[in-house]
């Protein structure tokens, strides 16, 4: 299977396509921990003053 098959090109679009997925997935999960520390941190300084 050369670089230029069509077979080849199709398996490295999928490739390409699940690494994609994997990204936005952390990402999401990323912005989650930072939103729930956030809001955790401005509910305890509610509560300290």
């Amino acid at each position: 299977m050369g670089c230029c098959s069509p077979e080849y090109r199709k398996v490295v679009k999928e490739q390409e396509e699940q690494v994609n997925k994997n990204s936005n997935e952390a990402i999401t999960l990323v912005v989650k921990i930072v939103a729930v520390c956030v809001t955790v941190g401005a509910i305890s300084m509610l509560f300290l003053i």
